[in-house]
């Protein structure tokens, strides 16, 4: 009777060994198909890839103000961010180029970075619509896409060029 029980007892350890072990995999594997880029070499290949950008100005993660920047162009909570930039016209008032990319600590978080560039997207076409536009054509052809945990808008004349780039940065 004590070797059916210690036999049994073998087996119950060895099988919660075994449940162990997978749960460690599953939750260290959380998270690792997440990307990691360098925000300026992205910006700078992007605003590189037409000669269609005038004079832009750069912010990101890297700047003290940080969270302050980044609610300019996103509602989403900054604590789901790794890290971003924003490209924009240093003189709004003449021209709506923006890029704003945006890298998130987990790919669970896309949908909602998207909606949130969406909605900046929205609002930005409404105030060019009113207050300069010439500019509104540009914003009717931006785009919100994403790549693995990055999500990116392109408000461009030229937005295939800078998607390319974008593109090609997040797949090497």
């Amino acid at each position: 009777m004590n070797s059916i029980i210690s036999l049994i007892s073998k087996k119950a350890v060895a099988l919660l060994c075994v449940i162990t072990a997978a749960m460690c995999l599953v939750s260290c594997s959380h998270g690792s198909d997440t990307l990691d880029i360098s925000m300026y070499d992205l910006s700078k290949a992007m605003l590189a890839s037409s000669d269609k950008f005038g004079d832009m100005s750069y912010a990101s993660s890297d700047d003290s103000d940080k969270e302050k920047l980044f609610k300019n162009v996103s509602d989403m909570d900054y604590s789901k961010v790794d890290k971003f930039f924003i490209s924009y016209a240093t003189d709004g008032s003449k021209n709506a180029d923006e890029i704003v990319v945006i890298q998130l600590k987990s790919n669970d978080d896309v949908s909602a970075a998207k909606d949130s560039l969406n909605k900046h997207l929205e609002y930005r076409k409404s105030l060019y619509a009113t207050y300069m536009p010439s500019q509104s054509s540009k914003l009717l052809k931006a785009k919100v896409i994403a790549y693995s945990n990055i999500v990116c808008l392109i408000v461009a004349d030229d937005v295939g060029s800078a998607e390319d780039a974008f593109y090609k940065i997040c797949k090497q």
